[in-house]
């Protein structure tokens, strides 16, 4: 069921004070809301003032305030809804990614998984340790299926250590592993991470499990 937005919005601020974070609740609704104005108004300095800085170079600010019919101005000021998410740092390049639900703190996935793929984050990271480490095994079963064919382990090796390509590789590898806390865009068959510069990693869900398309 649809809630309306006021509604859905006074919902979040209850499940944020619960949390003990009424006055982020509140700022949540309020820059919402300036956010939403701004683009109304199509009052670039103001919106671009609410966007992370490195992140304010890649917004289409004309479409933001062009889109007619998607009116983001509206959609923006008033959501629906949210799912407060939060990252755990664990150590170096150890991340738990957990989700508030109504039985409060959850894991997605299981942290003690060193090569795990139960996730897009999980599937990245695997990737970045598994090159760096020379588990081509593990970076096999990283690939979609359909790379996978006629595809060997001395392939993978050959490809990352003295291939043409594989000063590439590993400069594309290195530049993921500074990115792996960077918000993910998924849904339930594809996720995306926004590298920066106009370059991202694409992964795709097979099963239970997801496997990394491209970075």
């Amino acid at each position: 069921m649809r809630l309306a937005p006021h509604v859905a919005v006074v919902g979040l601020v209850a499940v944020l004070q619960g949390l003990g974070c009424a006055s982020q609740a509140k700022a949540l609704v309020r820059d919402s809301g300036e956010l939403g104005k701004a683009v109304k108004h199509r009052d670039a300095d103001k919106t671009r003032a609410r966007v992370l800085p490195a992140s304010r170079a890649r917004v289409d600010y004309e479409e933001l305030f062009e889109a007619g019919d998607a009116n983001w101005g509206a959609r923006i000021g008033e959501p629906t809804g949210a799912r407060p998410e939060a990252l755990i740092y664990l150590g170096e390049d150890e991340i738990a990614e957990v989700v508030w639900t109504d039985e409060g703190w959850r894991f997605t996935g299981d942290p003690t998984q060193y090569f795990g793929q139960s996730t897009p984050r999980e599937a990245l990271r695997s990737l970045v340790r598994a090159s760096r480490e020379g588990r081509w095994d593990v970076m096999l079963e990283l690939a979609p299926r359909r790379y996978r064919m006629g595809l060997s382990e001395e392939d993978l090796e050959a490809a990352w250590t003295d291939g043409p390509q594989a000063q590439a590789l590993q400069e594309a590898r290195d530049r993921l592993a500074q990115q792996l806390s960077g918000a993910i865009r998924a849904d339930a068959h594809q996720a995306i991470l926004d590298l920066g510069d106009g370059e991202f990693a694409r992964l795709e869900r097979e099963k239970s499990r997801w496997v990394v398309v491209d970075f």
